[in-house]
């Protein structure tokens, strides 16, 4: 079986982890808008560690079928899983001064991050959802500086929005293989 057609179709394009990362995203926001920034960040970076776990369990709901452990990919995804925690002390150099820029800057790490997610699923969707996150990361950094919680908002949606586009594409696929 090709590794890439298992990972793809395991996971559904990586259905669960944009699902649950664009909740806690936009969790976060409504935190940073309602309560305080300071929780905002705390659950953002609490949940970071947990986006993987929970994505586990929401496989098993799913019942999707489990990953092969000769799969090579398995250890490419470790690691693109590190890069966020391994962003955060860059992260808090930057918004040391300015708190504001959180988000952005942690939304336009999540972006890069999703750039070998083009290989490791062979879907071009993640280019557009690398960008989006990026570019819109950049405006909220740069120009849209009020209100700077919008920028959760921003990278939520986005990443609920590839959860469904990636879960149709897969899903769509995984149908047309079965007959």
């Amino acid at each position: 079986m090709d590794y890439h057609n298992e990972i793809r179709q395991s996971y559904l394009g990586g259905f669960s982890i944009l699902l649950i990362e664009g909740f806690f995203w936009i969790l976060a926001g409504v935190l940073w808008d309602f309560v305080s920034f300071k929780i905002a960040i705390l659950l953002i970076i609490i949940s970071g560690t947990l986006f993987y776990p929970i994505s586990q369990l929401l496989q098993k709901i799913l019942k999707r079928p489990k990953i092969r452990k000769e799969n090579p990919l398995n250890l490419l995804f470790t690691q693109i899983g590190l890069i966020i925690p391994f962003s955060f002390p860059l992260i808090f150099l930057f918004t040391k001064e300015n708190v504001n820029l959180f988000f952005p800057a942690l939304t336009i790490i999540v972006g890069a991050h999703y750039l070998p997610f083009v290989f490791a699923y062979k879907l071009k969707t993640y280019w557009i959802l690398a960008l989006l996150l990026v570019v819109g990361g950049s405006i909220f950094g740069f120009i849209v500086t009020d209100n700077i919680y919008y920028c959760a908002y921003y990278t939520g949606s986005m990443l609920l929005l590839f959860a469904v586009i990636n879960h149709y594409i897969v899903k769509k696929e995984i149908n047309r293989t079965a007959l």
